[in-house]
């Protein structure tokens, strides 16, 4: 099978099946419930140029309830949005970063959402990295 290219209509169907069958994740986030958007920039301080770069998984309760490419609908309805670029993306889903480390340490943004309620997650996100990292991924920007 090919490499998945990041945040790809493929990727995100495949991190969906991942999540939904990993107890680990379910264990985690069985109190979890709530939008959260991976958001790809093309460069750290920028946004990108359309929504198609960012992957939205609904997610309730450990259970990954739906998982696309995001519209711009998703984005805005979105509770949390997470954005970086490629090469910290890549260190996040090859466990070179911790997601919350990232976050504290300002290479991972959070552009929308409430980072004092994410850290009480902090288990559910590392599983959710951790099924998200046991895709085959091709982290080239598109």
């Amino acid at each position: 099978m090919d490499k998945l290219e990041l945040f790809s209509v493929a990727w995100a169907e495949q991190a969906q099946i991942a999540l939904n069958n990993s107890p680990a994740y379910q264990k985690a986030a069985a109190t979890w419930e709530g939008a959260m958007i991976f958001r790809l920039l093309a460069d750290p301080n920028q946004a990108p140029a359309d929504p198609s770069q960012s992957v939205y998984f609904d997610l309730y309760h450990g259970q990954c309830q739906a998982a696309r490419v995001a519209t711009a609908t998703d984005i805005e309805a979105a509770a949390y949005i997470i954005s970086a670029d490629a090469s910290t993306w890549q260190q996040v889903l090859t466990g070179k970063l911790e997601p919350i480390a990232g976050l504290l340490r300002g290479k991972l943004k959070l552009s929308k959402g409430n980072l004092a309620v994410l850290v009480r997650y902090v288990a559910a996100a590392k599983e959710l990295v951790n099924c998200a990292a046991s895709l085959d991924t091709n982290f080239r920007h598109r």
